[in-house]
């Protein structure tokens, strides 16, 4: 008979699952900045001058 050739994977350590999480935080984050940003030039871009104006505005504002 043949013998059946299971693998059988070991549980992950604490610190292997720890950086998974780690990533995981990480790469949500990054998702969620990307969004804001987007979000923010998106805005920019509907108002009346868009990113142009705001920076004449900064320049002329600052001291």
């Amino acid at each position: 008979m043949l013998e059946s050739s299971h693998t059988t994977l070991e549980p992950s350590t604490p610190q292997q699952q720890s950086w998974g999480a780690v990533i995981a935080i990480v790469v949500i984050l990054a998702m969620i900045v990307i969004g804001a940003f987007y979000a923010w030039n998106k805005r920019l871009g509907k108002e009346p001058g868009g990113a142009a104006a705001l920076a004449t505005t900064t320049a002329t504002t600052t001291p």
